[in-house]
């Protein structure tokens, strides 16, 4: 019985890890593969009207009816898997649709790199 607390803190330690590790692995995956990358940029900006991005947000981002995404006052936290999630699959109660059945998750991430691009915010608010 003496060696069931050392048994205990071990399983305890592994199962720590364990999720430390999913957590780190699902952080990666949330990262935009494309922040910085000009031609993905290019691309984005692409969709970005292809798609009529602007019709709510403005030619630039800067808002219309859907608000600034280029400055740093956001409603939401965001971080990429944030936006990633509004584009893919709309924000309730907003006039924010779904895209993903239109674009793919890497056209998603695309747009989300030009709209990082055009970011006019304070410099150490950047969370991406």
């Amino acid at each position: 019985m003496r060696f069931k607390p050392v048994l205990n803190a071990m399983l305890g330690a592994a199962l720590a890890a364990t999720v430390a590790s999913a957590a780190a692995a699902r952080a990666a995956d949330d990262a935009n593969p494309f922040t910085g990358d000009p031609d993905a940029i290019a691309e984005g900006k692409r969709l970005w009207a292809q798609t009529g991005c602007y019709a709510c947000h403005g030619k630039e981002a800067g808002g219309a009816v859907g608000p600034d995404l280029t400055d740093d006052q956001w409603v939401y936290r965001p971080t990429d898997a944030t936006i990633f999630k509004a584009i893919a699959k709309g924000r309730k109660g907003t006039n924010m649709v779904g895209w993903s059945s239109s674009l793919t998750d890497e056209q998603i991430w695309k747009v989300i790199a030009y709209i990082r691009s055009l970011y006019k915010g304070d410099p150490g608010k950047i969370i991406w």
